[in-house]
């Protein structure tokens, strides 16, 4: 057996095949730039919340959602021209818009449309603070129910 010196200048030296898995090689740690105030995320981040910038907030979609319900049930029992009975029926009426919405994409349109007629038949003005909830992506409401509030709001407009 020939042992043979090589001289990789501080370097690595492999002898053979290499796979990397389609990922970077290298000798020692790899620098990434991304300039000032940037970004780099490497690795898979599905199903992961990232979030740069200053003073933001994270919370998850349920926690968001029922945030903003509460601020909708907060404006109910604020209106003043409303009775307990309606702001209790109201409130029923927000909740089972929340039930449906849950369902995501098997969630029923025409009963997000009925709801949502009801809160209008009821309460015009509170109608308006529903529909810009419901539009909002902050929110955590699914497509359906924003694709319908959408639809209302044009239909008023």
């Amino acid at each position: 057996m020939t042992t043979r010196k090589i001289d990789a200048g501080g370097g690595t030296y492999i002898g053979g095949s290499v796979n990397t898995g389609g990922g970077d090689f290298v000798g020692r740690d790899k620098i990434v730039s991304t300039g000032e105030r940037g970004v780099a995320i490497g690795g898979n981040v599905s199903n992961s919340t990232i979030v740069t910038g200053d003073h933001n907030t994270v919370g998850s979609t349920v926690t968001l959602r029922q945030e903003h319900i509460q601020q909708i049930f907060e404006a109910i029992d604020r209106h003043p021209s409303l009775s307990e009975t309606d702001k209790a029926d109201l409130k029923a009426e927000v909740q089972d818009l929340e039930t449906e919405d849950a369902k995501g994409e098997q969630a029923d349109e025409a009963f997000i449309a009925r709801r949502l007629r009801n809160i209008q038949r009821m309460a015009p003005d509170i109608l308006e603070v529903v529909l810009a909830t419901l539009v909002n992506p902050v929110a955590g409401f699914g497509m359906v129910a924003k694709k319908v509030a959408e639809k209302m709001q044009a239909e008023a407009g």
